[in-house]
């Protein structure tokens, strides 16, 4: 009997999940994905998946690259031999995936099984170091290698090239009795084409002749013992590999034990991503699996092997005391498609996969029993009454109250009466054994048996009667017809043959038949209808949604146009701003202090300010983003931003760290238009430090100082300001704190923090 997984072509899944897999090792085990009994263990497998699917629509794909089974050159080198360069960049590809998954688990991902074990993997940095200063990506030996190697390999080409420089010059001194000038190469020397009446004339090696006969090549006596030189240089060239091969093999040799185990989580990874992203891309969620569960609830079920733009979603649900469902309707393959969505859903979950479902609830089945025909598919179904039966024996004998039992147009294929009597035994003896059964017939007899019997719940597969095709709609409590003769006739049978179809048909309907075969049909009318009106619904809704964009769309233009030309209006305000600066400067000590900044206050309010909008929580930032520091209240230029989303902002002068959500995003670095010489003159005589630095100053001449940088920094407008004057003996510290104390303007001050100056600064803040 065919294997119950292929004949759901689960088979198929796991060739489809193999795609999204990046080792021969993964595609192993997933091969071997099978039925898991245990429920704590399907729980842990289930939990792994649901982490790494989330992870994946998080933070993108695990950044992995393909890698191969090292295992044997692990115990290669474990048992003292030697590796190959080749070897070691097998070793690197391992290596460098621990590398991308440790950058990959920097990200603030929460705590998970997954997450543990993928953070148990081991990166010896030094072996990867080591072998990638040893050996390029094509597996030849760095000149740099050693310094040795490196001192050899200069010998060689010094020696070639005095092998090439001397046999240029033999080739002059005996062109005349060269066939041509073109120096060969014979047996990895080179050689001379001399012609063969004047081999003669020139002593040396004979390395054979042309295929004429008429040219001897001959390598000079005088680069023989060159060659020497060169082949003994080549001999300590491949000593000195060798003794770098074997120096990096005794230091896989010390890692044996961790590169094993990173082997072995790095296949589980693969695998269990591998899974992930296939569920990703299906849009798929894991069931929940019960160990003694009386009900069995897929909603909104797709099969998994027909195309997303066309497979019909239908919710199949079975509890207890209903412990079968009897699928009727035409002959179609709706039916067929609608059991082994469920057969291959309901073995999906016990295997620990995710499946494409909105929600499921599933017993822990112990078994799956399938009767779909003699290698039946989704688009076909051929089969005897003898293979048929063979299956229900295999099915009866085996089946538990935690089995799932399908069954194809049960006992099909022989006498109508005969196979309606042995159906309706068999699911009976199914009932009695307490598990769960899916079943389709065409028999009118058991149609009836399963309305009057109420462990059995009955549904039908819509049947579209203008198109004459299915529609693959589930619908729960409705008995279905056959639509043999309207199908026979769809596909051309003589008229006369239908008519008289039409006729015995009726002929033997009782009256109350003939009624429920009425109703059945104005049922489907009306379902169709239904769903007429239902896909009407949904495109006036998306009408409207496009309507609304439309609008959206237009106010969004409006008010950009509004802003720009507000923000035009605050670039003069600003230029008057910096010309007033420019005045306030060449006026001071001739207005007070408090008369500029109150006149630097009125052209601030003068400007326009945009509406406070909400902070973005999921702006990405990057260098060059203006950001509003929200502790000091103060702009800033974002400069950098490490792995862990902490910013670096130059702020006045300053650099300082701050997390993300203690910033507010304002915009983007807008390039600085070009200034005449005039504006960049006014801009500069406007520049103020954000700090005063008074260390190394007399007592005197560093309060001058301190009193022009207050006056210059009340001016600027400045909400706080730093001065560093130094430990010492107190003498400068003291003195600013003085003047610092008689001025009004003045709010308060401390003393610096840790990354601040300390107690050699001093931190003042103004009104």
């Amino acid at each position: 009997m065919k294997n119950n997984f292929d004949i759901l072509e689960f088979d198929v899944i796991k060739k489809n999940i193999k795609q999204y897999s990046f080792s021969s090792m993964a595609r192993m085990q997933i091969d071997g994905l099978a039925p898991i009994q245990d429920l704590e263990d399907l729980k842990l497998f289930q939990n792994d998946i649901d982490q790494a699917t989330k992870m994946i629509y998080a933070y993108g794909r695990l950044p992995i690259s393909p890698f191969e089974d090292i295992t044997e050159i692990l115990q290669k080198a474990n048992k003292g031999g030697v590796l190959f360069p080749q070897d070691f960049l097998l070793i690197i590809q391992l290596l460098k995936n621990i590398k991308e998954i440790d950058s990959y688990l920097d990200n603030d991902i929460p705590i998970s099984h997954i997450y543990d074990y993928m953070s148990m993997l081991y990166l010896p940095k030094d072996l990867l170091q080591a072998i990638e200063r040893c050996i390029d990506p094509s597996g030849h030996i760095y000149d740099h290698a050693s310094y040795e190697l490196q001192r050899i390999r200069r010998r060689i080409v010094s020696i070639e090239a005095s092998i090439r420089k001397k046999i240029e010059s033999i080739k002059v001194a005996h062109k005349d009795h060269l066939s041509h000038d073109v120096i060969s190469s014979r047996n990895d020397h080179l050689v001379l084409p001399v012609k063969i009446s004047y081999k003669n004339q020139m002593r040396g090696i004979s390395h054979g002749q042309s295929s004429s006969g008429a040219t001897i090549f001959i390598e000079p006596e005088e680069i023989v013992a060159y060659n020497g030189q060169l082949a003994t240089a080549k001999e300590e060239e491949q000593q000195e590999i060798h003794r770098i091969l074997l120096e990096l093999t005794h230091q896989v040799k010390n890692y044996y034990r961790t590169l094993t185990e990173d082997l072995h989580i790095m296949i589980d990874v693969d695998m269990i991503f591998s899974i992930a992203t296939y569920s990703k891309a299906l849009d798929m969620v894991i069931p929940n699996i019960v160990e003694k569960g009386n009900e069995l609830s897929l909603i909104k079920a797709r099969h998994p092997l027909i195309d997303r733009d066309h497979v019909v979603a239908n919710d199949i649900v079975l509890q207890r005391p209903k412990d079968i469902l009897l699928i009727s309707g035409s002959n179609t393959g709706g039916k067929t498609v609608a059991l082994k969505t469920v057969g291959l859903l309901s073995l999906m979950a016990v295997c620990g996969l995710p499946i494409p479902v909105k929600e499921a609830k599933l017993p822990l089945f112990d078994e799956i029993y399938v009767d779909l025909g003699d290698e039946q598919s989704i688009e076909q179904s051929l089969s005897t009454f003898s293979s048929h039966m063979s299956r229900l024996v295999s099915i009866t004998q085996h089946c538990t109250d935690k089995s799932l039992v399908i069954i194809d147009e049960i006992c099909s294929g022989t006498d109508p009466r005969e196979g309606e009597s042995l159906a309706q035994a068999i699911l009976t003896y199914l009932h009695q054994r307490g598990c769960l059964t899916f079943a389709s017939t065409h028999y009118s007899a058991l149609k009836q048996y399963a309305k009057e019997t109420d462990y059995i719940q009955i549904a039908s597969v819509e049947f579209d009667q203008e198109k004459m095709v299915p529609t693959y709609h589930l619908i729960q409590g409705s008995v279905g017809n056959s639509y043999a003769i309207e199908i026979s006739k769809h596909l051309g049978l003589n008229e006369d043959i239908i008519q008289n179809a039409y006729t015995i048909k009726n002929n033997s309907l009782s009256v109350s038949e003939k009624l429920l075969e009425q109703l059945q049909n104005e049922m489907q009318s009306v379902l169709q209808e239904k769903e007429k009106l239902l896909q009407m619904q949904h495109d006036a809704d998306e009408k409207e949604k496009k309507y609304h964009s439309y609008i959206d769309k237009y106010l969004q233009q409006k008010d950009k146009l509004l802003e720009e030309a507000k923000e035009e209006a605050n670039l003069y305000l600003e230029e008057a701003k910096e010309k007033t600066n420019v005045i306030f400067k060449q006026l001071q000590g001739q207005i007070k202090p408090h008369v500029a900044i109150q006149a630097k206050k009125e052209l601030e309010e003068a400007k326009y300010q945009k509406k406070q909008q909400k902070i973005v929580d999921n702006h990405v930032f990057q260098a060059g983003d203006i950001v509003k520091v929200l502790s000091v209240n103060r702009e800033g230029e974002v400069i950098d931003v490490n792995k862990k989303g902490i910013l670096t902002i130059y702020m006045g002068g300053i650099k300082l760290n701050a997390k993300t959500s203690e910033v507010q995003f304002l915009h983007q670095k807008r390039e600085v238009k070009k200034e005449t010489s005039n504006a960049r003159a006014l801009r500069k005589t406007t520049q103020q430090s954000f700090e005063l630095n008074i260390i190394g100053l007399r007592y005197e001449e560093a309060m001058r100082e301190v009193d022009k940088f207050i006056d210059n920094a009340l001016v600027n407008n400045y909400s706080m300001v730093r001065i560093i004057h130094g430990m010492g003996t107190g003498v400068l510290r003291n003195g600013v704190r003085k003047m610092l104390d008689k001025n009004k303007y003045v709010k308060s001050y401390r003393d610096g923090g840790a990354n601040e100056g300390g107690l050699g600064a001093t931190l003042v803040y103004f009104e």
